[in-house]
């Protein structure tokens, strides 16, 4: 039986042509399946349009998404493939790995330390271009404000930034910011708390980005006057590589500087590949300080992270980090009759119980008596406090013997904040950039730019994604998964973060709440796969037989099954739907390589770390439902004659033989599906764990924050 990959190879372009719409009256095409594609030439974009907030995305900005997204992967091929960047060489994997198998494994983690590396001080650029090159439109909000009445206006700013190709920031700087934006919650939160509201309102600066972009090599170039004004004005270097390789890092103990090293890389075996580098950017980082000779390491920098928003929520009346929307992502202050236990009541919980304990915690987390060394330790003080009925009665101004809900999950987002994460924003966003490499990689697959039906694939999806839209207002219980074009489109939209937050909140259903829409960008991989399968149904419904994946590879033809052939009776949309989706092996416009077409997007699947056994019994059982679920469907292609096709039987595959790619090696896995963290990702590449879920008493497992089980204290628990 063949091994199938899902690596192809891209044809070099030969001649130009330019794009228009097509004339076909077939639907248009989501892929070519021509050997050789001409070179991108695209005629002008139309971006500077002001749109609605009634209205999505554009067809234009889509497209200019997708070629800002071209520029990220040639960045990403670029960076991972230098050898010896960082000090990173080809050449240990030869030296270590003795079998095929192995040896391409660690030349895999190899190109992605380098990245981890790369992404690492990219994000700590963009830190100091946030607070530096970015203008703040007003204060940072005070307790005071979130407890106004009118405190969501808090989102009202006469003011835009002006953008133009003499600020723009560098790419890696963009590619933060690009991440940052597709988390709304967690960027709406940052923007309030650190007063970037003119950043809110005017959005990613499409037009003058697209500007900066060559059509022709995919090249993001700005001038060099702008790149003296950017040197200037944050003291770094354009270029990442040119900035030091070294970090500076304050002891938490004596408070003095030290130069740390990005990363000391330790390769060591494929399967725990750099868990034992111990540079600022890696996993077991470590470091002696100069002055004390005490160790300095990630968990007490998270530590120190926290008594710095403890001591300005003490001292300077600023909210803690978390408390700034309700449990519907909306920044919502207090109604003109205030309760003690409402929406504001829970959204400041947080902050009311570290002010009720600040001295205490303040004590407990100084650095010079080092008795809190993690955020584990942090928590284990907080789950005393929370047994002690009189902080609680100081908390709330009454006496209660019970934490509400919406408190208990506002105290699990406020530690959200430190578990794997190092930064000052709400989310580790060297986690978020590695997540959405995914994407960007599938999107430079797929590669809409050189079909000539792009406008219309465009089209195509902005409509499907407003059903897709439909679906998530109407079912805020349920966990809506988007197809790759659905996340073009959605993620389209989320880089207008005001026009996105306008666009949500309005569409609450008849007698509804008013929800921001998240994105959430960490999905345990199984209820990924469950979500993207009711998602299908629901797009059958909703559309009267519309199939919700043109795709035919083994897991989409997986996913249909249930829905659509194990049915004693099928009738309305079920009949319809299974016609169309017996005509996708016929259609040319659907490719043979399943990495062409848009099926589950999946860049934010990720695997628990727990040893639980129930997690693992359900992965098994998901497996090999899907594996059952893909031979009927074969079985039902054979008795069609489809088999003997050559386009079909190289679209279906083997589950139990699928190879996938990682930073273009093959990694043999005993099993892997499209719904499955991306292999390109080992956790121990990285400071923080881009994956970080736990479903136990293990660290972080309060970071999805639905767990019920952060603290100790009965009435924190929601079970």
């Amino acid at each position: 039986m063949d091994v199938l990959t899902d690596e192809m190879s891209k044809e070099a372009p030969h001649k130009s042509e330019v794009i228009g719409q097509s004339s076909s009256e077939r639907p248009p095409s989501y892929s070519d399946n021509q050997v050789e594609q001409p070179p991108l030439e695209l005629p002008q974009l139309d971006l500077g349009s002001h749109l609605s907030s009634s209205t999505t995305v554009t067809r234009d900005q889509c497209i200019a998404h997708l070629k800002f997204l071209a520029v990220l992967a040639d960045l990403r091929d670029t960076i991972s493939s230098d050898d010896g960047l960082f000090g990173i060489h080809d050449a240990d994997a030869e030296r270590r790995q003795r079998y095929p198998d192995e040896l391409n494994e660690a030349r895999a983690r190899i190109r992605e330390k380098r990245w981890a590396v790369y992404t690492a001080r990219a994000v700590d650029r963009y830190t100091k271009w946030w607070s530096i090159g970015l203008p703040q439109s007003r204060p940072m909000a005070t307790i005071d404000d979130l407890e106004s009445t009118d405190y969501e206006n808090i989102l009202i700013c006469d003011t835009i930034v002006a953008w133009d190709t003499d600020n723009l920031p560098p790419l890696d700087i963009l590619m933060v910011w690009h991440a940052h934006c597709l988390n709304p919650r967690n960027f709406l939160e940052d923007c309030i708390r650190y007063g970037k509201i003119s950043t809110w309102v005017t959005g990613f600066p499409w037009e003058v980005i697209d500007r900066c972009i060559n059509n022709h090599t995919m090249e993001y170039t700005v001038s060099e006057q702008a790149q003296r004004l950017f040197e200037q004005k944050l003291n770094i270097k354009w270029n990442n590589l040119h900035d030091p390789s070294t970090k500076q890092v304050n002891c938490t103990y004596c408070g003095r500087v030290n130069d740390v090293p990005w990363t000391k890389p330790d390769l060591g075996s494929p399967a725990q590949a750099f868990k034992y580098s111990h540079g600022y950017a890696d996993d077991s980082f470590t470091e002696i300080c100069v002055g004390c000779q005490r160790f300095i390491d990630h968990h007490r920098l998270k530590v120190a992270k926290f008594r710095k928003d403890l001591a300005a929520t003490l001292y300077e009346n600023l909210p803690m980090p978390g408390s700034f929307t309700n449990l519907q992502g909306i920044p919502k202050g207090s109604s003109i009759i205030k309760t003690t236990r409402g929406n504001l009541g829970d959204m400041l919980f947080a902050t009311r119980i570290v002010q009720a304990v600040g001295k205490d915690l303040m004590d407990f987390t100084d650095g010079r008596v080092d008795r809190c060394k993690c955020i584990a330790d942090l928590r284990y003080e907080l789950s005393v406090k929370l047994w002690n009925k009189k902080i609680l009665m100081k908390t709330h101004g009454v006496y209660l013997n019970s934490l509400r809900p919406g408190e208990k999950i506002q105290l699990r987002r406020m530690m959200s904040r430190y578990w794997e994460n190092l930064g000052p924003f709400a989310l580790d966003l060297v986690g978020a950039v590695i997540r959405q490499g995914t994407f960007v990689d599938k999107m430079d697959r797929i590669d809409w730019l050189h079909s000539p039906t792009v406008f219309d694939t465009m089209d195509r999806l902005i409509k499907k994604y407003e059903v897709f839209f439909r679906i998530m207002i109407e079912n805020p219980g349920h966990m809506a998964v988007p197809t790759l074009d659905v996340d073009l489109a959605w993620h389209t939209h989320q880089l207008s973060p005001s026009r996105y937050y306008k666009y949500s909140t309005s569409k609450a259903p008849l007698g509804g709440k008013r929800t921001f829409i998240d994105h959430d960008d960490k999905v345990e991989e199984g209820k990924l796969s469950d979500g993207f399968a009711w998602t299908s149904k629901m797009y059958r419904r909703l559309t009267d037989g519309g199939v919700y994946s043109e795709c035919t590879c083994w897991y989409c033809e997986a996913t249909r099954t249930p829905d659509l052939y194990d049915r004693w009776i099928t009738a309305g949309s079920v009949s319809r739907a299974r016609a169309a989706a017996d005509l996708l092996h016929d259609r040319p416009d659907v490719s043979s390589d399943p990495n062409k077409n848009p099926h589950i997007s999946s860049h934010n699947a990720i695997r628990p770390t727990t040893k639980y056994y129930r997690c693992g019994l359900f992965r098994t059982m998901q497996e090999k439902r899907l594996i059952s679920n893909y031979q009927k469907a074969a079985r039902r292609a054979e008795k069609r004659g489809q088999r003997s096709d050559s386009k079909s039987s190289n679209s279906q595959g083997d589950p139990q033989y699928y190879m996938p790619y990682a930073f273009g090696y093959p990694i043999v896995m005993p099993f892997y599906a499209p719904y499955m963290m991306d292999p390109s990702i080992n956790c121990h590449s990285y400071a923080d764990n881009p994956a970080c879920v736990n479903f136990t008493s293990a660290d972080g497992n309060c970071c999805s924050g639905t767990c019920g089980k952060l603290f100790i204290h009965p009435a924190a628990s929601i079970e």
